[in-house]
């Protein structure tokens, strides 16, 4: 058996059809004419461009408008200036061949990377060199394979699952897909969720671990492939593909129902967002509201600022699409570990406890001025809450606050109209969960942000698979830490919310309730199975559980009392 991370959950049974790309030569050779090249390399980006889009019109009606925005991103990395000046520079300096160039340029480019240590951008070089292996492959006139000639079922097997092999696939015979490397936000791993493909990434070793043709049971839940498997065990995994799919029908049914536990305690279920793109997605799943808006997403894939009013223009589209319904967006969380590429950020040791999320404000406060103003104008149509990222001192809320009042005043000058909104903070930092009874009192609301939380209280980097061990979300340390903050939040009478993946999680979900947060934000996808879990569960249990949680002595102690 082998094992991976479990990216989109499900089971299949099929025959594996191993796809290995093209290696090319990066030797560096001098060739004789450097402008024939570049011309060569013109028409190569010209050709991938083309079929990008219409990659893109083929799946127009089976992807969301933010899913279908990663073809985009991949036009926007072929045809960036600064890319394809690198390369025509080094190309005509070196006198070198395309693919040394290209390969060379892009390289750099996917070393910056691979030193983050934010999972979302780590996983953006796998888009780099995606688009480089279509631009050489055009330029050497190597066919581009499309997966959706495949017309028997199968498991397909690369060594990394891209946006746009995804894409091309047609489920009726591909089953499922393993990789062997990649990552949970890898754009491969979101399409996946998306089409409720069962994905398996990360297994080590795979491409030579496994045959071309093999028999093989995926398990997407665990994260397990199965080979050499008996007939009893075949019949066990096709009982669970059959009870998967019925659960899945019955999950339907729970759609806009209210989330209420079997002593009638309400628990209200929010969506965690990336921007209005993602509103199509949400329509089946009834959300009673936003419980975070990432609105870093806006900033990435592009090659410049976007504009006051085109921030403006999606906050107001979620804002209209929920009408009464809370929405709350968490301001730009960027920097650090999560740069721009458009703008100059300062190398740092240790980016990941550096000039990040609100920070920033100190340093580039035009930055959230920009955006502050444009949430401002959003504000007047819908219930909006803005929750501010990394605060960890009163000061820098402070700071924040006298930032809003400024930017109301540019307005009421200008005579453009506004509404103020609801103030928060993200709860990620121990030094903020220690004093949140003194945040408290100067705050409209408070969100737990569980991921960095864990990771900062333990001092373990959380996509570090050294020190994976120490992120341990159910940790008695981490249940007082939120304790804590839920009693400062009660003290003063002001509503908290979980946005974590702790959240999606049905011990998370069953920890959090029992220790009295009673709003809970997570993927879309998961919504309808906590809706599920938590319905047959009581708040009374839960709060007894929590109770004994608290002095519990380790993880699986805690998580003992919530299976």
């Amino acid at each position: 058996m082998l094992k991976g991370i479990p990216v989109s959950p499900g089971y299949a049974i099929a025959k594996i059809l191993k796809y290995q790309d093209y290696h090319f030569d990066q030797t560096k050779t001098v060739i004789e004419f450097p402008e024939q090249e570049i011309l060569r390399y013109d028409k190569a980006i010209n050709d991938s461009v083309s079929q990008l889009k219409s990659l893109k019109t083929a799946n127009m009606h089976t992807l969301d408008e933010e899913t279908l925005h990663i073809f985009d991103a991949h036009i926007a990395i072929a045809t960036d200036p600064e890319l394809i000046d690198r390369v025509k520079q080094l190309i005509r300096a070196e006198q070198c061949g395309l693919s040394y160039a290209l390969s060379k340029t892009v390289n750099t480019y996917v070393q910056l990377f691979d030193q983050m240590s934010d999972e979302y951008l780590k996983s953006r070089a796998s888009d780099l060199l995606d688009v480089k292996n279509r631009i050489l492959k055009n330029a050497l006139h190597i066919p581009v394979i499309e997966l959706d000639q495949i017309n028997e079922p199968v498991i397909l097997c690369v060594y990394e699952l891209s946006a746009t092999q995804i894409a091309q696939i047609d489920q009726q015979y591909v089953l499922g897909c393993i990789s062997e490397i990649g990552g949970k936000t890898s754009h491969g791993a979101i399409i996946a969720r998306q089409i409720g493909l069962p994905a398996i990434v990360g297994i080590p070793n795979l491409m030579t671990e496994i045959k071309d043709g093999e028999y093989v049971i995926i398990d997407a839940f665990e994260g397990h492939v199965i080979k050499d498997f008996d007939q009893a065990t075949e019949r066990i995994y096709q009982d669970k593909i059959f009870t998967d799919e019925k659960k899945k029908a019955n999950l339907k049914r729970l759609s806009g129902q209210p989330t209420i536990l079997k002593d009638n305690v309400e628990i209200k279920l929010l969506a965690n967002i990336g921007s209005s793109k993602d509103l199509k997605y949400l329509t089946d799943h009834k959300a009673d509201g936003v419980g975070l808006f990432r609105t870093e997403l806006m900033y990435l894939d592009r090659t410049s600022l976007p504009s006051e009013s085109e921030l403006f223009e999606d906050y107001k589209a979620v804002l209209s699409f929920f009408k009464e319904k809370p929405v709350t967006i968490r301001t730009l969380d960027i920097g650090g570990d999560k740069p721009l590429s458009y703008i100059n950020f300062k190398p740092e040791y240790n980016p990941a406890l550096g000039n990040r999320a609100i920070r920033l404000l100190f340093t580039k406060p035009e930055l959230f001025k920009t955006q502050i103003r444009a949430l401002l104008r959003a504000s007047i149509f819908g219930n909006l809450q803005v929750m501010f990222p990394m605060v960890s001192t009163l000061e820098e809320l402070f700071y924040i606050k006298e930032t809003i009042e400024q930017c109301i005043a540019d307005l009421a000058n200008n005579n453009i109209p506004f509404k103020r909104f609801k103030i928060g903070i993200m709860i990620e930092i121990p030094a903020a969960a220690i004093i949140a009874d003194q945040f408290a009192k100067h705050v409209d609301f408070f969100s737990i942000g569980t991921n960095d939380l864990i990771q900062y209280t333990f001092a373990a980097d959380r996509t570090n698979p050294d020190v994976e061990y120490l992120y341990q979300p159910f940790h008695p340390v981490i249940a007082r830490l939120i304790h804590g903050v839920v009693e400062a939040a009660n003290q003063e009478k002001i509503p908290v919310s979980v946005c974590g993946e702790m959240a999606g999680h049905p011990i998370g979900a069953k920890l959090l309730i029992g220790l009295g947060i009673k709003t809970l934000s997570m993927t879309p996808i998961s919504l309808l199975p906590i809706k599920s879990e938590l319905m047959q569960s009581s708040y009374h249990d839960l709060h007894e559980q929590a109770k004994k949680a608290l002095s519990a002595s380790s993880e699986a102690e805690i998580v003992s009392y919530f299976i």
